[in-house]
């Protein structure tokens, strides 16, 4: 019975096979196209184009010239991925987040240089925080700060630090909810390398590798994301392991109360200290704290002190930034930056950075973040 059967729909199946067969050849010759037209104002005869991996191996996919403010681009969709529309001026390159995928988009410039695209799928959800009113409110505003001549004295400086954290925060809210939105794998993985893996790398990476098993390791976003992590690893390798085993250098500066302090009666009074390089305007170093918080209220009592030097060189902000974050150790600067002699002393490129010293002096570690970070205090006090 069975084998009359297979035969009785034998020629159904040839057919359905012949049909798929045709489809997907057509398809091959005919690929999905991604259109965009855009509007920069005060823009004419200037090349703008659609770049896969603008800063490292660039692959340009589509060029145009903008003609009296408007371009229009476009370009086969071989798969969905995120892409940079890119154009210079003299000098000064411009680069804005836009995703290639099937349909016709538009792409709109503000005058405070804010990018706003819609008219696809995940233009109109990944890229959703550029038109979100708190977004576009906060990007008016900071841009009055950086407008030549609105922040000419200090004290303005401080609040357009808020405002960059403020605006930065609403951003990076918006992309995580995308990041773990646990439905749409390739979304995931766009907002995973909008946000560049922040704010938990490691976190951030198990998402990846699970939306590979969907979207296969040969995919370009799983591609691009595996490379921001590599490229990060290479990163934090190169700066870990500096000055180990070497005496620390110390120093006396004045804290924000006033006091002066003195990293070498911190490091004799504790087992380890962790001395912090951070700044106000610095948006790692003060996603850091929270966790040097936990740490330093888990293992002050069994002798880890914190010596945070601040990077800055505007006063008030330091301050301003100091009293917000509310950090319960020593907290010093001598507002120098990175002219700093301190900064010089240490292995200091880029910040967040810091060294761990035992109580003989010598130092133990460098550079350690995140997850890392807590692995070795943790060790240290076992």
């Amino acid at each position: 019975m069975n084998h009359i059967r297979s035969k009785k729909y034998q020629p159904v199946i040839l057919i359905m096979a012949l049909a798929t067969f045709l489809l997907s050849f057509k398809y091959v010759g005919n690929p999905p196209v991604f259109e965009l037209s855009g509007i920069i104002k005060d823009a004419d005869n200037i090349e703008v184009k659609l770049v896969r991996d603008v800063y490292g191996d660039a692959q340009e996919l589509a060029r145009d010239t903008i003609r009296q403010g408007h371009f229009h681009l476009q370009c086969p969709v071989k798969e969905v991925m995120n892409v940079s529309l890119v154009y210079h001026r003299g000098r000064d390159m411009y680069s804005y987040p836009v995703i290639v995928e099937k349909g016709k988009a538009t792409f709109k410039l503000l005058p405070t240089g804010l990018s706003q695209v819609t008219g696809t799928k995940y233009n109109n959800w990944v890229l959703g925080y550029q038109r979100d009113t708190a977004y576009i409110n906060a990007d008016k505003i900071l841009w009055q700060y950086k407008h030549p001549g609105a922040a000419d004295k200090k004290d303005e400086e401080w609040k357009m630090i808020e405002l960059f954290m403020h605006h930065f925060d609403i951003r990076s809210r918006y992309l995580q909810k995308v990041l773990n939105n646990g439905k749409d794998p390739s979304a995931a993985v766009m907002a995973a390398i909008l946000l560049e893996l922040e704010p938990d790398r490691a976190k951030t990476m198990t998402i990846v590798d699970a939306a590979a098993k969907q979207l296969g390791d040969s995919s370009m976003l799983i591609r691009t994301a595996r490379k921001q992590n590599a490229a990060q690893e290479a990163t934090i390798a190169r700066r870990q392991g500096k000055m180990i085993n070497e005496p620390f250098v110390d120093f006396t500066l004045p804290a924000v109360n006033g006091d002066m302090i003195r990293l070498g009666d911190r490091v004799k009074a504790g087992k380890f200290t962790l001395l912090q390089f951070w700044a106000s305007w610095c948006v790692p170093c003060r996603a850091e704290i929270p966790l040097l918080k936990e740490l330093y209220a888990s293992y002050h009592s069994k002798g880890l002190e914190i010596v945070s030097f601040s990077m800055d060189n505007n006063r008030t902000a330091w301050l301003k930034a100091s009293e917000k974050e509310q950090m319960s150790w020593a907290n010093v600067s001598d507002l120098m930056a990175d002219k700093s002699p301190v900064v010089k002393s240490y292995p200091v490129m880029g910040i967040p950075a810091n060294v761990i010293i035992d109580q003989q002096g010598k130092i133990v570690s460098s550079n350690l973040i995140g997850t890392d970070l807590e692995e070795k205090i943790k060790s240290l006090f076992r």
